[in-house]
């Protein structure tokens, strides 16, 4: 009996596979072979679900920024008050445990790429204001300039970001450089308590 595949499954498994070749290796290494290599499969396999390398490249970008932005909406929904809904969302952008670390690494490399394939950089102009809709939507009960005290806000947390996947210095300053930026985010974001 022939084997019953999942369709969206089987994809959900490419664009994984597509996540963990950019973060171990970075975004050049992504070829079709790679990720069929990484998802245990043929390339003939990986094409019947993405025509090429850019195809896939976009759904891993979409689907990072996906996958984010449904962890954040489930966060904003426990917070108590407006600025814990604010509070929950912005840690929850930040690279503070594996699978986020592991985000922010794709989404480095896919900001790198952007810069030389438009079609990249037009995904990412695309989840970029969806980002900032959504922080600009929080800050509104909470700031008469909810639009420039959200992309102040988007500028801190994309820099404590980076300082936080830069660090180079084992598990131990992993977890100082994160607590470092926890205290930072949370100076910033006295100023906008309820």
């Amino acid at each position: 009996m022939p084997k019953t595949v999942n369709p969206i499954e089987k994809r959900a498994e490419f664009i994984a596979a597509s996540w963990n070749v950019i973060a171990e290796r970075g975004f050049g290494a992504v070829s079709m072979r790679s990720v069929a290599a990484a998802a245990g499969c043929t390339t003939g396999a990986l094409t019947h679900y993405f025509s090429d390398r850019n195809t896939l490249l976009i759904e891993a970008l979409r689907s990072a920024h996906i996958a984010a932005a449904k962890r954040m909406v489930v966060v904003a929904g426990m917070g108590d008050s407006d600025f814990e809904r604010l509070r929950a969302v912005l840690l929850e952008s930040l690279p503070l445990d594996d699978e986020r670390y592991r985000e922010w690494r794709v989404w480095l490399a896919f900001w790198e790429a952007s810069m030389s394939d438009q079609n990249l950089a037009t995904e990412n102009r695309r989840r970029y204001s969806e980002w900032q809709a959504l922080v600009a939507d929080l800050l509104t009960p909470l700031s008469e300039s909810a639009e420039t005290a959200a992309e102040f806000l988007i500028a801190l947390t994309d820099g404590l970001g980076l300082n936080i996947v830069r660090c180079i210095d084992g598990d131990a300053g992993l977890a100082r450089q994160q607590s470092k930026c926890l205290h930072i985010l949370d100076h910033a974001l006295n100023q906008f308590r309820d």
